[in-house]
């Protein structure tokens, strides 16, 4: 495919949708599993600690295939990895709905959290190589539109089957295994195998210098390597948040249903509606992620976004509307200080011969800690939640400073192409 061609709107749409098919189908793991948590507990006689180790070990999964993937995408071809670890993401979801015991379903989302993390550095490095510098960040933010339109679908999945109970989720995880085939095919009808080099990088990916956008402008520069204290404030701000994160995504559902006494059917539609208020915040974030608004929205997006995990400290177990009037601040605000944010500092952060890796590594160790810190989640829902909110408290206090302190450098967006340095919210 010639390299101008792949810029045209059309062929970058098409490579966006493909590409944040790897976003949707993480998010949708994740979800599925953490709606399935409830069920697997009570069918399969898990305890606090084991329904912890199912948690975790999809979540460290996540993290080596990120690791792995990102590395082998920058070195063996981004296309390679982008088209096949989907298949793996296929066997893991089969195997989660054909498991019927606690070995088997650790097998399942271990093999499932390996192909989704893999996945995804190479996507969206692929996609941030091909598209226009000017467009950049509101393309990379677009796939993680994607990322929220899949907890959308799978939350509503797992409302639609509460009736069945864990038959139900079984089929849910069926149609997960069914959606990644089809989209197997589709991406190696999208992006063909001269996509595999990267026209901003050339064929050798480590000679990279001074890349150029499709129109002939010189990009934004990326930051060198080296430069130790960019990649420790994206990755820190990214590792913080995702602890954040990473318990609502998982435990949602497990904490209206265990904590505040909802039913699973209740719980997965309160999952619904709030994850339908953050596709419609991070549709928002799409459309100013390459502007100063990003900026601008950031504070009131980094106060909510704390509050609302105090809001969680001072009335969980108390009152299911408190509980879910924080739930909805939550989702009001993690549009704009959180993962969509990060992968846009990660394109902008790091040159392109290393995009896939930095991302790679960076998703990987935030995974990685929210996967221990997964293992002790259900233990201190049980014991005392308020004590986990208020520490999730602080916890999103400090990855919002972290982000507010980068707002004093030069943005690497359209407004500063060639500055260097910590990017802005």
């Amino acid at each position: 495919m010639n390299p101008a061609r792949a810029r045209h709107p059309r062929h970058v749409e098409r490579l966006v949708l493909v590409a944040g098919s790897a976003s949707l189908l993480d998010s949708a793991a994740i979800i599925s599993v953490g709606s399935a948590l409830p069920l697997w507990r009570s069918q399969l006689r898990l305890d606090d600690v084991e329904v912890g180790v199912v948690s975790a070990t999809m979540t460290i999964a996540i993290a080596l295939g990120a690791l792995a993937g990102g590395w082998l995408a920058d070195r063996l071809g981004r296309r390679r990895v982008f088209t096949t670890t989907v298949a793996l993401y296929a066997v893991g979801a089969a195997l989660v709905a054909l498991a019927g015991s606690r070995t088997g379903l650790v097998a399942g989302v271990a093999v499932l959290g390996l192909g989704s993390g893999a996945d995804l550095p190479a996507s969206i490095a692929l996609v941030a190589g091909r598209v226009p510098a000017r467009l950049r960040g509101r393309m990379v933010a677009a796939t993680h539109v994607m990322w929220t339109v899949g907890i959308v679908l799978a939350s509503a999945a797992a409302f639609a089957v509460s009736p069945f109970g864990l038959p139900g989720m079984r089929a849910v995880f069926g149609a997960l295994a069914l959606g990644a085939l089809a989209t197997l095919a589709a991406r190696r009808r999208a992006v063909p195998p001269d996509l595999d080099l990267d026209p901003d990088l050339g064929p050798d990916p480590g000679a990279a210098a001074g890349p150029r956008t499709g129109a002939g402008e010189v990009a934004a520069a990326p930051v060198a390597r080296g430069d130790v204290r960019v990649l420790v404030a994206v990755a820190l701000f990214y590792l913080l948040y995702t602890l954040v994160a990473n318990t609502f995504g998982s435990f949602r559902t497990y904490l209206l249903v265990t904590v505040g006494d909802a039913s699973q059917a209740g719980a997965t539609a309160i999952s619904f509606g709030v994850t339908l208020v953050g596709l419609v915040g991070t549709v928002a974030f799409s459309a100013i992620a390459d502007s100063r608004w990003r900026r601008t929205v950031y504070p009131f997006a980094a106060v909510a976004l704390v509050c609302s995990q105090a809001m969680l400290a001072l009335t969980v177990g108390q009152s299911l509307s408190a509980t879910v009037a924080a739930l909805v601040l939550y989702a009001l605000a993690y549009p704009y200080v959180g993962e969509g944010l990060y992968k846009v500092w990660a394109q902008e952060s790091v040159s392109p011969a290393a995009r896939a890796t930095f991302q790679g590594a960076t998703i990987a160790g935030a995974r990685a800690a929210a996967a221990l810190f997964a293992l002790v989640t259900p233990s201190l829902l049980a014991d005392d939640p308020a004590v986990l909110f208020w520490l999730l408290t602080v916890i999103a206090a400090a990855a919002v400073l972290v982000g507010r302190r980068s707002r004093e450098r030069p943005s690497a967006g359209p407004a500063a192409r060639s500055t260097r340095g910590v990017p802005t919210p």
